[in-house]
């Protein structure tokens, strides 16, 4: 099970929320002109991935927050697909996944001061599914990636849990994932809203575990429903481990 500091007063969750957001600007603040340049001169998916990775240990050992992997990374073009807990799912997957990948999220989070700008100079895919016929321009530019040798990682409920459970999967991944004729990789993130939960507006100190399971190849005229139920599965039960 993840462990997490004892209980706090709601007013110290609070002001903890509020560090832990602070000092994720301030690392960005102090990053974004050198990985800039950087995507500039190189711009692939190891660039971002490690300059992610160097943000994320940053901001996670700023905020207390302790991440296990179990599991090994697949190497090649793979479609990963993880639950989505909280906004810490983010920093704990680069770290828990020792590959290269890039995300593929909703648009909004281009328009996030300062890390908005990194997702957008980099190999991350932002889908506008509210632009007609964005959903289907964000799958071809993801296919693009994967052409090109590269790993995308989805959440397919489309939104975050906020808690323990697991919602169901919408099917672009999976479409993706035939269509490129690449294995899906399930991943399940366990405990990320116990630590960092802003709808609640709460944080503390802890450990998230990430556990990444096996390529599930598609199958000869599955689907992608059929497909995805069997991701959804195989996250679930990484989930009750």
């Amino acid at each position: 099970m993840p462990t997490v500091a004892p209980a706090r007063s709601p007013l110290a969750a609070r002001l903890w929320l509020g560090w832990t957001l602070l000092w994720a600007a301030l690392v960005s603040l102090v990053q974004v002109g050198p990985n800039l340049a950087a995507l500039a001169l190189w711009p692939t998916a190891r660039t971002f991935w490690r300059w992610l990775r160097v943000w994320s240990r940053l901001v996670l050992g700023g905020a207390g927050i302790r991440v296990r992997a179990e599991g090994a990374a697949a190497s090649g073009p793979v479609v990963y697909v993880a639950n989505h807990q909280s906004m810490l799912d983010i920093p704990v997957l680069t770290l828990a996944i020792g590959a290269p990948f890039v995300f593929v999220a909703r648009a909004g989070l281009g328009r996030v001061p300062v890390v908005g700008a990194i997702l957008r100079h980099s190999r991350c895919v932002l889908i506008d599914r509210r632009a007609p016929g964005g959903a289907e321009a964000g799958l071809a530019e993801a296919a693009e990636r994967l052409a090109a040798g590269e790993a995308v990682l989805f959440f397919p409920e489309g939104t975050r849990s906020y808690g323990a459970g697991l919602g169901a999967f919408y099917p672009g991944a999976f479409r993706l994932a035939e269509r490129a004729g690449v294995p899906v990789v399930p991943v399940a993130v366990d405990g990320a809203w116990r630590l960092v939960n802003e709808h609640q507006r709460t944080a503390r100190p802890g450990r998230v575990r990430v556990r990444v399971g096996r390529p599930i190849p598609s199958r000869p005229g599955e689907g992608a429903g059929a497909l995805a139920e069997r991701a959804h599965d195989q996250v679930a039960r990484l989930l009750d481990r």
